[in-house]
């Protein structure tokens, strides 16, 4: 069982990676206007400007490339800023650091090792 001492730090610790995620995000994503919790990443901007016609199919070959790693890294941030965001509405509501599966006490090893955890190490994906 975690104490109040222990809560507060996650709490801090958490709310500083919602931030950071955010920061990350916007580097290369912009909020749905319609679902605040979701990002819609941006195509990267290249230019083909002095590019001889030779070598445009290689430019759209390495943009597209780059916004396939744009896509990876959004959905990992994203996800990862669901899961703190969700341990944040949990910290709120009095339901941290139960278990979604069996929703027995996740212990506070766990939690302070990774503080968006949602479910025991038995339960973990």
């Amino acid at each position: 069982m975690i104490d109040q001492q222990e809560l507060e730090t996650i709490k801090e610790t958490l709310t500083r990676e919602k931030s950071r995620l955010e920061t990350s995000l916007s580097k290369i994503a912009d909020r749905d206007p319609k679902d605040a919790s979701n990002w819609n990443p941006r195509y990267p901007a290249m230019s083909n400007e002095g590019v001889k016609q030779d070598d445009i199919s290689d430019e759209n070959a390495d943009e597209v490339e780059e916004f396939d790693v744009i896509l990876e890294t959004e959905d990992a941030l994203e996800n990862r800023l669901r899961d703190v965001s969700k341990a944040l509405e949990k910290i709120e509501h009095g339901s941290y650091g139960i278990c979604e599966v069996c929703h027995k006490e996740i212990p506070a090893e766990r939690l302070l090792a990774n503080p968006a955890a949602s479910c025991d190490i038995e339960h973990a994906n």
